[in-house]
């Protein structure tokens, strides 16, 4: 069973400090590649696709999309800054069935933390989101990206992501991209072992509220996690296949149109579904991962690559071993 991860768009409607993708020409993924995709991935027990950007609902070809994911019987999830609902309530209440969930972007219990990195005037519109999505019943979670300006608020986050309605939360960190770096808000090693112990914490507590009063289920994803967790994340794990936006299979949807050199980004790129069959490029795809992950290993048991000083997280290693990150270092 796979899930495909889509990049539809890299046009969003925010700047935020620590974007991957801050500097990307707008573009849109062809609607035709991604009804090549899903019928591709379907042969091999799609579960889901996830759509993410940029903003997703932002993307030029939404409504033949939601169209094209009914007519295939495929559910979607969304990575979102959420602010759209409104604009978009036509199509999200005609093709409500079509939405497994939304993954909404909260950096703060507040608007201080979280408009620090996402803009001032950010929080307010997302409390409207919020509100709208309970009033209808648009299933939603809530993805808190850690970094220096909300290290220290996480109870406060999931307290505030219960009260809101969420199903869940989900704690990744800011990975270092230029932004992110130039901003200063790259959490180094230590300060994500500390913040690693203490999601186990909140997840543990959370999770002791037998009769559900106040419970949401606290996910912590691999970029929190520190080298001693040699964690192979969903794509190297082959349970998501990421199609970039220009129609590539990609190593990874954190990395799409990233703000690195060309040819950086060239070795990335697996094949491409304007002149390959799905089956192909997952073929070609699994041979890409299956000799970076042998690499890996390798590395790690002490082999050629330079050790000192190397981060072993699933991210961190993949940004450096690629060429893609500066050195990140204390703050």
């Amino acid at each position: 069973m796979i899930r495909l991860a889509c990049v539809l768009t890299t046009e969003c409607n925010l700047r935020c400090l620590h974007c991957l993708r801050d500097n990307a020409a707008a573009s849109h993924l062809p609607l035709e590649i991604v009804s090549k995709a899903v019928a591709g991935a379907k042969k091999f027990d799609l579960e889901y696709v996830h759509l993410t950007g940029g903003e997703p609902f932002l993307y030029h070809h939404l409504p033949e999309l939601f169209e094209l994911l009914k007519q295939s019987n495929v559910q979607a999830t969304f990575s979102s800054n959420g602010l759209l609902f409104e604009k978009r309530s036509e199509l999200i209440t005609k093709y409500k069935k079509v939405i497994r969930f939304i993954n909404i972007s909260l950096d703060g219990p507040c608007a201080d933390i979280h408009d620090a990195t996402r803009g001032k005037g950010a929080f307010g519109a997302l409390m409207e989101s919020f509100k709208f999505s309970r009033a209808h019943k648009l299933p939603f979670g809530v993805t808190c990206c850690l970094n220096r300006f909300n290290l220290s608020h996480a109870p406060d986050i999931v307290k505030f992501a219960r009260r809101q309605g969420a199903k869940h939360i989900n704690f990744s960190t800011v990975l270092p991209c230029r932004n992110a770096e130039e901003n200063g808000l790259v959490l180094d090693e230590a300060q994500r072992k500390k913040a690693y112990g203490e999601l186990r914490r909140l997840a543990y507590v959370s999770s002791m509220d037998f009769f559900r009063l106040f419970y949401v289920p606290v996910f912590i994803s691999e970029p929190v996690y520190a080298s001693s967790n040699i964690v192979m994340c969903a794509n190297q794990s082959l349970r998501t296949v990421t199609v970039d936006v220009d129609g590539s299979l990609h190593f990874c949807c954190f990395l799409t149109v990233y703000d690195v050199d060309k040819e950086v980004e060239k070795g990335l790129k697996v094949a491409n579904l304007c002149d390959v069959d799905f089956e192909e490029g997952l073929k070609c795809f699994a041979d890409m991962i299956h000799s970076f992950i042998r690499g890996r290993m390798d590395d790690y048991q002490g082999g050629s690559f330079d050790k000192q000083g190397m981060d072993f997280n699933s991210c961190f290693y993949c940004n450096k071993k690629l060429g893609i990150a500066l050195k990140v270092g204390p703050l």
